[in-house]
C-alpha cells in the first residue's frame, strides 16, 4: 500500500539571501523593517527575523496588475525594460525608486504594487531622492544637472526646481517641521544650502566644510528648531545656527580627527552621536562638548549611521553590508544582519544540540548564527585573510585560513552568540590550509591538510591547574598527496583518518601515527571529499567525475558507485548511515539511498555551486548549506508529512474510486461519474460513460457532457481520447469528441491549450488511419449491394 509513499524527504524550511548590495539603506520609523537597495530592487526586511518580507522593483512586479496597466498606459512612450535603482525614498505608506533609464516609480508600501510612473526631467540619473515629513512631495537630484526638482505626485505635477548651487547634490534633507517648508542639500562646494521651497527662495548658506558632507541632522522636530549638525569626511563636527540672513553662524566645530560617516541628536538634543569610518561611535555633549568614545572597533569600516529614534536604537552599516544594531543608550548589541555573504565557504554546527551555526565566507571574518533565536548573527574577527574552513566539536571551534594560522575558539555561555579566542598559531603551514577536522565525542585533537599536499595531526590540550587554558602542539606531519588536499575526515573512533586530493585518489591514515593503511583508487578526476560511515567501516568519497563511490575500509575496494550529472564537491551522511546527501557544482542536492542505489528526491535551491553542508548530529532531522550564489538554506526532514499526505491522498482517491463505482453500476448521477473518471485518469470508465449516450443516440446529453467541462478537464479528456483512437473498437467515440472538443477549439481562438504536449500531432496518424479503414468499408458496403441488386 505504500509503495509510492517516499522513504525520505526534505524541504527548504527557511532561505536566507542577500538583501543588501550597498548603496541606500532606510530604517522604517517603528524600527520594524529595513528597506535595502540590492541591484534592480529594493528589499524589504525584518529585523527580527532577517527575512526579506517583499521587494519593490520591476522584476518583482512582473505580474500585472490593473494600477500597473494605468501607469504604463500614461507613459507609452516609456521603455520600460528592467533597469538597476539608483537611489530610493521612504514615507509612512509609500516607496519612492529612481532608476537608471530616468524613470521615478511610485509604490505602495502596504500592498506592494506599482502606484504610478513618470519621467524624472533631470540630465542623467537621479543620485538623491527624499520625501517631506508630509509624505506628499518628493524631492529628486540629478547627477549631470545642478538641479532639484519638487514634484507633487498625487497631482500629477512638478512644482519647481531650485538652481542656486553647483550640482550634483548627494545629500537631500527636509526640515523635520511639517510647517517648516524648507529643504537642505550639499552641494559639489561641500556648501549647505537651504530653501524655501514654497517660494522658490535661498534662505541660508552654510559654509565651512572642506570634503564631502556624509551627515546632517536636526536637533528636533519644533517649529522654531533653527540648530542642526554636520559631519563631513574632513574629519570636523559642525553644529550650526540658521538665522535670516543668508549666512548662517557656525555656533560650535568639534575636531574629531577621523573621517565621519554619520551624525545623529540624541537625547532629546542633549548629545550627539558621531560614527567615524573606522568603526568608531563617539558621543559630544552639547553643553560642555565634551566627547566621550561610545565604540571602538577598528575590524569594520562604517558607511551609515541609522537612528530609530522610537525604539532607541542605533544602526551601523558597514562596508562589507553587515548591519549592527545597538541600544542608543547602553551600546549593547542586539542584533547582526548580514546584508550580503558574498561566497560561503565552509560552516559547521557547534554548541549544545547544535544550537549555532557557524559559517565561513569569502571574507577574513566568520559569522556564527543563532539558530534558536532569529538567526541572529555575530562577526567574529581574529583572521588576517579569508576563512577556508571551520571545524567544531561541542564548545571548541577551529578556524583556518589563507593567513597560515590555525585559531582556537570556545563559546561563551555567559553571552549569547559569542566566541572567545583561546590559542593560536601562525605559520603552521607553507601554502593554503584548505581543510581542518577535529576529533568526535570529546575534543583531543585534529587534523589540518593544506594545498601544498602536506597533512598535519595536532594534540590538543588542556591546562591541568587553569582548565580555561587551551594548547595545541604539533604531533606530526606528513607529505598525504602530489597535489593539493581537499578535504581531511576523522572515523567515529577517532582511530583513522582519511584525506581526498586532486590526483585522484583518497587515503586512510592511522591517526596516532602517520601510517599509510590504504589508497582508495578509481576516481578518473580530483577526489574533492571524504567522509566515515557513521555506523558502517566504509567510506564515502565524491570526485569530479561526476560520481559517488563507498569503499570498504577492510581491503579498500569500490563497493558502490552512485553517478550524478556533474561535479561532486560535497556529501554527507544522513540518519545514521541509511541515506546520503550530494552536494553539485550546478546546486543540484541529492539524497540517495545506499541500500537501494537510488535517488529518492532531487532539491533544486541553490543556483551555483554548493561548498558548505552542515548537518545537524544530534538530530538528524535538518541540515543548512551554502555555496556560491550566497545562499543560505535550511531544509526540515518533512518525510512523515509527506507519508501522511500520500496517504490521504490515496484514501481520498479509494472514495472517489467507491463512488465512482457506485453510479456507474447503479448508471445514474452520469456527469458526475463522468468528472470523477476524468480526475482519476480512467480512461475505461469514461469511454463506457460516453458509449452509453452514443448507444442511446442521446446528441444533446453528450454535448451537455462536455461542455460542463473546465480547461483542466478537457485537456484531461484529450488524454483519454488519445487512448481510445489507438484501438479501431473505440475510434468512432474517440473521433466523435474530438469533433466536439476541436470544434470548440476552432470558434475559440484562446483554446490553443487543446495541443497540449503536440496532442494533435499524435492523434493525426490515427485519426488518418481509422478514415481511412472507414472509407474502404465503404467502398466494399457498396460494392456488395451492386452485387444483391444485380441478382
Amino acid at each position: 500500500m505504500l509503495v509510492n509513499v517516499s522513504e525520505k524527504s526534505y524541504a527548504a524550511e527557511a532561505r536566507y539571501t542577500n538583501f543588501y548590495a550597498g548603496g541606500d539603506i532606510t530604517w522604517s520609523a517603528d524600527g520594524q523593517h529595513l528597506y535595502c537597495l540590492n541591484g534592480a530592487n529594493v528589499n524589504q526586511v525584518a529585523v527580527q527575523s532577517s527575512q526579506i518580507l517583499q521587494s519593490f522593483g520591476v522584476a518583482s512586479n512582473s505580474d500585472s496588475t490593473a494600477e500597473k496597466k494605468k501607469a504604463d498606459a500614461s507613459a507609452e512612450d516609456i521603455d520600460v525594460e528592467e533597469d538597476t535603482i539608483t537611489c530610493f525614498g521612504l514615507s509612512h505608506e509609500r516607496l519612492v525608486t529612481a532608476h537608471r533609464s530616468g524613470l521615478l516609480r511610485l509604490w505602495e508600501l502596504a500592498t506592494g504594487k506599482l502606484v504610478k510612473l513618470w519621467k524624472a526631467q533631470h540630465k542623467g540619473p537621479v543620485v538623491r531622492i527624499e520625501f517631506s515629513p508630509c509624505g506628499r512631495l518628493i524631492c529628486t537630484s540629478g547627477g549631470a544637472d545642478a538641479t532639484l526638482r519638487l514634484w507633487d505626485y498625487s497631482n500629477n505635477s512638478c512644482l519647481g526646481a531650485l538652481k542656486d548651487f553647483p550640482g550634483p547634490a548627494w545629500f537631500i534633507v527636509f526640515h523635520p517641521n511639517v510647517l517648516r517648508k524648507e529643504i537642505y542639500a550639499v552641494g559639489a562646494d561641500n556648501t549647505i544650502y537651504g530653501w524655501n521651497y514654497g517660494t522658490k527662495t535661498l534662505l541660508h548658506k552654510m559654509r565651512g566644510h572642506l570634503s564631502q558632507v556624509t551627515g546632517l541632522s536636526f536637533k528636533s522636530k519644533e517649529l522654531d528648531c533653527n540648530e542642526l549638525v554636520t559631519v563631513s569626511r574632513d574629519k570636523v563636527l559642525i553644529v550650526w545656527q540658521l538665522q535670516e540672513q543668508v549666512e548662517s553662524k557656525q555656533l560650535k566645530v568639534v575636531p574629531l580627527y577621523e573621517e565621519l560617516e554619520g551624525v545623529v541628536y540624541a537625547d532629546d538634543g542633549c548629545h550627539i552621536i558621531v560614527a567615524s569610518g573606522v568603526g568608531k561611535l563617539q558621543q559630544v555633549d552639547t553643553k560642555s562638548w565634551k566627547i566621550k568614545a561610545l565604540l571602538s572597533q577598528s575590524d569594520f569600516q562604517i558607511s551609515r549611521l541609522l537612528h530609530c529614534s522610537e525604539l532607541k536604537q542605533l544602526a551601523l552599516v558597514t562596508t562589507e553590508q553587515n548591519i549592527l544594531i545597538y541600544d542608543a543608550e547602553t551600546l549593547e548589541p542586539l542584533k547582526h544582519l548580514v546584508g550580503y555573504n558574498d561566497e560561503i565557504l565552509d560552516m559547521c554546527f557547534m554548541g549544545d544540540n547544535d544550537r549555532y551555526l557557524a559559517v565561513a565566507t569569502n571574507s577574513k571574518h566568520f559569522k556564527l548564527y543563532d539558530t534558536e533565536h532569529d538567526m541572529n548573527c555575530k562577526l567574529i574577527v581574529g583572521h588576517s585573510d579569508t576563512v577556508m574552513s571551520l571545524a567544531a566539536s561541542q564548545n571548541l571551534l577551529i578556524s583556518v585560513g589563507k593567513d597560515y594560522s590555525i585559531r582556537l575558539w570556545r563559546l561563551q555561555h555567559d553571552k549569547d552568540c559569542s566566541l572567545e579566542a583561546l590559542t593560536q598559531q601562525t605559520n603552521c603551514h607553507t601554502s593554503t590550509i584548505g581543510c581542518v577536522a577535529m576529533t568526535h565525542n570529546g575534543a583531543t585533537g585534529f587534523a589540518s591538510v593544506s594545498q601544498d599536499g602536506s597533512m598535519k595531526v595536532w594534540q590538543l590540550a588542556r591546562d591541568k591547574q587553569n582548565r580555561d587554558l587551551y594548547s595545541f602542539n604539533l604531533r606530526y606531519a606528513a607529505l598525504s598527496h602530489d597535489k593539493e588536499v581537499n578535504c581531511v575526515a576523522y572515523a567515529p573512533n577517532n582511530k583513522l583518518l582519511a584525506t581526498a586530493s586532486q590526483d585522484k585518489t583518497a587515503k586512510v591514515w592511522l591517526a596516532e601515527s602517520n601510517s599509510l593503511q590504504g589508497v582508495l583508487r578509481g576516481h578518473t578526476r580530483g577526489v574533492w571529499s571524504v567522509r566515515f560511515s557513521p555506523v558502517d567501516q566504509i567510506v564515502l568519497t565524491s570526485s569530479s567525475d561526476c560520481t559517488l563511490r563507498l569503499w570498504s575500509i577492510s581491503n579498500f575496494a569500490c563497493i558502490k558507485r552512485f553517478d550524478q550529472e556533474c561535479t561532486i564537491l560535497r556529501a554527507e551522511f544522513l540518519d545514521h548511515g541509511k541515506f546520503i546527501l550530494s552536494a553539485a557544482s550546478d546546486g543540484l542536492l541529492k539524497l540517495w539511498n545506499i541500500k537501494t542505489s537510488t535517488c529518492l528526491q532531487s532539491l533544486d535551491e541553490h543556483d551555483d555551486r554548493v561548498w558548505g553542508v552542515a548537518v545537524s548530529g544530534r538530530s538528524n532531522r535538518f541540515f543548512y548549506t551554502g555555496g556560491a550564489d550566497s545562499k543560505l538554506i535550511r531544509f526540515g526532514d518533512v518525510t512523515q508529512v509527506t507519508r501522511n499526505e500520500a496517504l490521504d491522498q490515496r484514501q481520498a482517491t479509494l472514495e472517489q474510486e467507491q463512488t465512482l463505482h457506485s453510479l456507474l453500476h447503479a448508471q445514474k448521477q452520469l456527469h458526475k461519474a463522468f468528472v470523477l473518471a476524468l480526475n482519476l485518469n480512467r480512461p475505461k470508465a469514461s469511454y463506457d460513460i460516453i458509449n452509453h449516450f452514443v448507444r442511446e443516440r442521446d446528441e444533446d446529453g453528450l454535448r451537455q457532457l462536455v461542455d460542463q467541462l473546465n480547461v483542466d478537464q478537457r485537456v484531461a479528456l484529450l488524454q483519454h481520447v488519445k487512448a481510445w483512437t489507438t484501438n479501431s473498437r473505440h475510434s468512432q467515440v474517440g473521433n466523435l469528441i474530438l469533433r466536439h472538443l476541436i470544434g470548440d477549439a476552432l470558434h475559440d481562438p484562446k483554446a490553443r491549450f487543446y495541443n497540449n504536449g503536440n496532442m494533435v500531432e499524435v492523434l493525426t496518424p490515427y485519426v488518418q488511419r481509422h478514415f481511412k479503414r472507414i472509407t474502404e468499408l465503404n467502398k466494399e458496403l457498396a460494392f456488395l449491394e451492386f452485387i444483391v441488386q444485380c441478382m
